[in-house]
């Protein structure tokens, strides 16, 4: 497999860039040359590729030299996305409305850098140049890493005046993720940044102020809600008590007989019960929650941390339960 040239190169990296800076989601470029790779010979030819993490999941961005027709195009994608068993995503610098309908036809993932993404896998995202503050005022919201960083800053560790290498080792993100949280995390108002490209740093607005000024950017850490009736073959390290039971233990609200655990929704375990039928989305005796981010990152203990728990109550129009849990965030945050 070549290795990238700079000029693709830098075409693979706007493209990562536009996709985080319009449409909120992250892609971490994991290497320029998809070595190992076993593609046929007229797959390889003139192509490009690059593997990459998109919102956590495996991916591999393809660069075409030269453009076929769309239906071409589509084809030889699908059959890349075949032979590698992940998500392909062309990466193009322009294209012209006939072969953009064609790979949309074909539900074809591409990403046109600066102007245009397509990404049926994770949700069409169809985003137009001149519609970016559109885009960026629906989704105002933090990806999982940029929730995580804030709120371990907020709950365990303070973050003020750190790089960015060194708060990349605390966590499972790289250096490059931290940076594009951290520039969420500028963009919502809650920090700054300073340095130069032998380092950036970050400076936080007072802790008491961060919680309302980041509040609308927060969302609940539930990816989804599950039931199962063995929690024994959910291992114990990953699993952590959750929802009325830890609201119970942080908060004056009543005990609850009910059970629930909260689990990483990208956990290799959790994805082989979920696919062997363990869960069920109906009911169950144990409430598992599927969480965006992994819930061991910000736990005390065996529960999940309190400010990821008020967040997954958001949405409640319990007036009780609000009131315990604005107690409980002007506690930890000393508003």
């Amino acid at each position: 497999m070549r290795l990238m040239n700079k000029n693709k190169l830098k075409l693979v990296e706007k493209a990562a860039d536009y996709m985080h800076a319009v449409l909120g989601i992250v892609c971490e470029i994991v290497s320029d040359g998809g070595q190992g790779l076993k593609l046929p010979y007229y797959l390889k030819a003139g192509n490009l590729f690059a593997e990459c993490l998109i919102e956590e999941r495996k991916c591999l961005l393809m660069v075409a030299d030269e453009l076929p027709d769309g239906s071409t195009l589509a084809k030889r994608v699908g059959e890349v996305s075949g032979i590698v068993g992940m998500p392909v995503v062309l990466v193009l610098e322009n294209m012209d409305a006939v072969r953009r309908r064609m790979l949309i036809t074909n539900r074809t993932s591409f990403i046109v850098a600066g102007k245009q993404a397509y990404l049926p896998f994770i949700g069409a995202l169809l985003t137009e140049r001149g519609m970016a503050h559109e885009a960026l005022a629906e989704k105002q919201s933090f990806t999982p890493a940029a929730q995580v960083l804030l709120l371990t800053h907020l709950q365990k560790e303070s973050f003020e005046g750190k790089n960015m290498s060194e708060i990349a080792k605390l966590f499972p993100y790289s250096v490059k993720t931290v940076s594009a949280a951290a520039k969420e995390l500028e963009q919502a108002g809650v920090c700054t940044l300073d340095g130069d490209n032998s380092g950036k740093y970050l400076h936080w607005i007072p802790k008491e102020e961060i919680w309302e000024k980041a509040y609308p950017w927060l969302t609940s850490p539930v990816q989804e809600v599950l039931y199962c009736n063995r929690i024994g073959l959910i291992p114990e390290p990953l699993r952590f008590v959750t929802y009325d039971k830890a609201l119970a233990e942080y908060t004056f609200m009543a005990d609850f007989i009910g059970e629930a655990f909260a689990v990483h929704k990208n956990d290799d375990a959790i994805k082989k019960l979920k696919n062997n039928g363990t869960f069920n989305a109906v009911e169950g005796k144990y409430r598992i929650e599927l969480w965006k981010y992994n819930p061991a990152l910000l736990a005390k203990g065996n529960m999940v941390d309190a400010l990821s728990l008020a967040l997954c109550y958001k949405d409640s129009d319990d007036e009780r339960v609000i009131g315990e849990l604005n107690n409980l965030i002007k506690k930890i945050c000393k508003v």
